[in-house]
């Protein structure tokens, strides 16, 4: 067998640096765009202090935002991103260099013939390790949920939770505990108000085919191409169930994994039954959790006559989007220091109609990752459609 060889050419990433500054006066604010030579972003790098967990990871237009405390500035990032080489640089150099750039080697896949195994051989490897290449005893994340509502391509809803849950990662069905300490909701404009009957972090869970019990002889594995990840080989798998085999891809829709060839560790999922994407990041000991997640749906929705009427519109429907997105901002995996109060409404209730404070203090000094283009744009249509300034939405929407 001949061996697999990839090139990419040789990429420069580019950190733009939008702004740094001083939220408290022990902390700084670093804030940019990765790039690669061609001033296209590079979205889902894992940005993280070298022999630490503490990090970030870039948005899916390459942003991202990491605060550091002043004693941290002659610590080192180191930056991984699939496919390409990974990268260390000195955060007080980064600060002081006028280009803010990060240069990466050329990203090589070259795969011997001892380490090619059958498409199916990988899959098997990788779920059996599951519990060796995640952290798969209860810990506990922290997250930023986002969540946006469009309606005929037009901006009808928000709303953000800052969250914890207890989890037992990829190797576990579903989540221990969900508490939401946070939240904020614009007004609802929706004429269709598609409503969950839980939390929409259960169905980031549920539906992750990692997460479930595959049935492995029903779906047709094949390999589709070859990357790198943080200098391992990375193999990706497509697998394809027939029409009604797995509960939550019903119509036989494919998705991706991402299997290290020496770890069989899965660093990215990818599932075009709901159109979503995991993509996992390094602990400090080296397995893996969950660093980033979303998911996209969009449907034809049916309309009263009378609405239909009022929107001038030829059909009795409309058509409806619903935007996800998940940012994992920490990770605590000392049982004495973990602390998820589990809500009983929360898996059982929409997350827009979960009863949670709104604290304006608490939005104004939260260090986020930045929103993309699709929410900066979502925020801003709010505004401008409805005439109403997101800040006053915010605060008479969650007086409810």
């Amino acid at each position: 067998m001949k061996k697999c060889i990839i090139t990419r050419s040789c990429l420069v990433l580019t950190i733009l640096c939008c702004y740094i500054g001083f939220s408290q006066s022990n902390t700084v604010e670093v804030d940019g765009v990765v790039q690669d030579g061609s001033n296209n972003p590079v979205p889902y790098a894992n940005i993280t202090f070298t022999n630490k967990y503490k990090g970030t990871m870039t948005n899916e237009d390459g942003a991202f935002l990491l605060e550091i405390f002043k004693s941290e500035v002659n610590d080192s990032l180191e930056i991984s991103c699939m496919g390409y080489e990974p990268a260390k640089v000195k955060i007080s150099d980064y600060l002081s260099q006028p280009e803010k750039v990060i240069r990466l080697k050329e990203s090589i896949v070259e795969l011997d013939e001892i380490k090619i195994l059958s498409p199916v051989e990988y899959v098997q490897n990788a779920l059996k390790n599951l519990k060796n290449t995640t952290i798969s005893k209860p810990h506990q994340l922290t997250l930023l949920y986002r969540r946006a509502s469009s309606e005929e391509k037009k901006a009808r809803f928000f709303v953000e939770h800052y969250m914890k849950i207890l989890d037992k990662g990829p190797s576990a069905m579903e989540i221990i505990a969900i508490e939401v300490m946070e939240g904020r909701k614009s007004a609802d404009y929706r004429f269709f108000k598609k409503k969950e009957f839980r939390h929409s972090v259960v169905p980031m869970t549920i539906r992750n085919p990692v997460r479930q019990h595959l049935p492995m002889k029903k779906i047709t594995w094949k390999k589709v191409g070859d990357t790198s990840y943080d200098g391992e080989d990375v193999v990706i798998i497509e697998g394809r169930p027939p029409k009604g085999a797995y509960k939550y891809m019903a119509n036989g829709q494919p998705f991706k994994l991402y299997i290290g060839v020496d770890t069989y560790a899965i660093y990215r999922i990818e599932n075009e039954a709901n159109n979503s994407l995991y993509v996992y990041k390094k602990h400090k000991d080296g397995r893996l959790f969950l660093g980033y997640h979303s998911r996209q749906w969009t449907s034809q929705e049916k309309i009263s006559t009378e609405l239909q009427r009022r929107l001038g519109k030829g059909i009795n429907q409309i058509q409806a989007t619903y935007k996800h997105e998940v940012f994992v901002l920490d990770i605590e995996t000392d049982r004495k220091r973990m602390r998820v109060r589990h809500q009983e409404a929360a898996p059982k209730t929409d997350m827009a109609d979960l009863k949670v404070p709104y604290n304006a203090n608490f939005w104004a000094n939260f260090v986020a990752p930045p929103d993309t283009k699709y929410f900066k744009a979502i925020k801003a249509e709010l505004e401008s459609n409805f005439g109403v300034p997101l800040e006053k939405q915010f605060l008479y929407a969650n007086k409810e």
